[in-house]
């Protein structure tokens, strides 16, 4: 079978571009072909918009000459969705199309939306002739706005050989957009705290987003223990880790981050908060922490209690390596979408 992918471009930032770039690396099939077509590239206002429309001209004449069976396409909420809603019109003209959602906040999009707006968010979700999400929690959710089968393939990442976790490492990472949903700015309000238990632990926050302002936040607290990373590349990535012993990610709104599975396998606990798909992946005080969202007291317990904690540590470490590799792993993953391209044979 012939798939044609949509969504950014492999190489932009994001974890849908992440996932995207996974596939292409590792996604080996002897019965499935996949193509892509970019509809979001880094760079200028010009760049980005070119991309988008080259897409929507160029998707129709791509399906046809290709003969494509099912189009892949990877979605997200806000400009994401009415971007991606143009193609699957389209594509659904022409052949199968499986739609597979990453969104953050759908709900918080879908439910601040016009009513004329909403209808149309029903409308377009009722095209594809399959929906993917990331966790049982947004099935639900989106069962309710659509009568299309809703199914869940959880993100996954490629596992390294044997766990490189280092429990004497120094480093509390966090990966993702910086901002409120996030959760950068609780980090702020316990950084302190914890540089007060432990002086020589650093907190590195590596991404893009609303840099300026956290910056002008670390100013104010007078935070010498939180460093802004920036947005990094996979070779300086594989360093990050070597040095990290805690990755945080305490958001407010999440599909399933690939933050965290790939610090997970890496062998680094995770301290996340209980949205979205995350509890799939984090199991507290098993595999790593989980707390409620916009609770910074429990967030500096948590990271005072493992930081002063080895044998924690080590045992989270072994937890999470292992649930990466029994449940997340490319392997499984590639299984698991060929299982649903084939179910959609015939489809028209």
């Amino acid at each position: 079978m012939r798939i044609l992918m949509i969504g950014p471009d492999a190489k932009a930032k994001g974890g849908m571009a992440t996932v995207i770039a996974n596939f292409k690396q590792y996604f080996n099939s002897e019965n499935h072909d996949i193509r892509y077509l970019a509809t979001w590239k880094e760079g200028s206002l010009l760049t980005r918009m070119k991309a988008t429309v080259v897409s929507v001209l160029q998707i129709k004449s791509r399906i046809r000459r290709e003969n494509i069976d099912i189009v892949h396409v990877h979605m997200a909420q806000d400009g994401s969705f009415f971007r991606k809603a143009l193609l699957i019109l389209q594509a659904k003209k022409e052949c199968a199309v499986v739609l597979h959602i990453h969104a953050s906040q759908f709900d918080v999009f879908y439910q601040k939306s016009h009513p004329r707006v909403q209808k149309y968010i029903r409308y377009i979700l009722g095209k594809p002739d399959k929906v993917v999400v990331l966790s049982e929690e947004w099935a639900r959710f989106y069962n309710e706005l659509t009568e299309v089968p809703v199914s869940v393939i959880e993100n996954a990442v490629e596992m390294p050989a044997v766990n490189k976790y280092n429990p004497d490492a120094r480093n509390v990472i966090m990966f993702g957009r910086i901002g409120e949903r996030k959760g950068s700015y609780d980090v702020l309000k316990i950084a302190a705290a914890v540089g007060q238990r432990f002086p020589d632990v650093r907190f590195y926050l590596y991404g893009d987003g609303e840099l300026e302002q956290v910056s002008t936040k670390l100013e104010e607290l007078h935070l010498e223990n939180v460093i802004l990373g920036g947005w990094v590349d996979a070779a300086t990535k594989e360093t990050i880790l070597e040095n990290a012993v805690l990755h945080i990610l305490p958001s407010y709104h999440e599909g399933l981050p690939m933050a965290i599975l790939e610090t997970m396998a890496y062998g680094i606990p995770n301290l996340s908060t209980a949205v979205g798909g995350i509890p799939q992946a984090i199991q507290h005080a098993k595999n790593g922490i989980l707390i409620e969202a916009g609770n910074t007291a429990k967030l500096e317990a948590e990271i005072i209690q493992f930081l002063g904690d080895k044998t924690m540590r080590k045992q989270y470490s072994e937890a999470a390596f292992t649930t990466i590799k029994n449940r997340f792993s490319m392997k499984q993953y590639q299984q698991k979408w060929e299982k649903c391209y084939v179910n959609m044979e015939g489809i028209t």
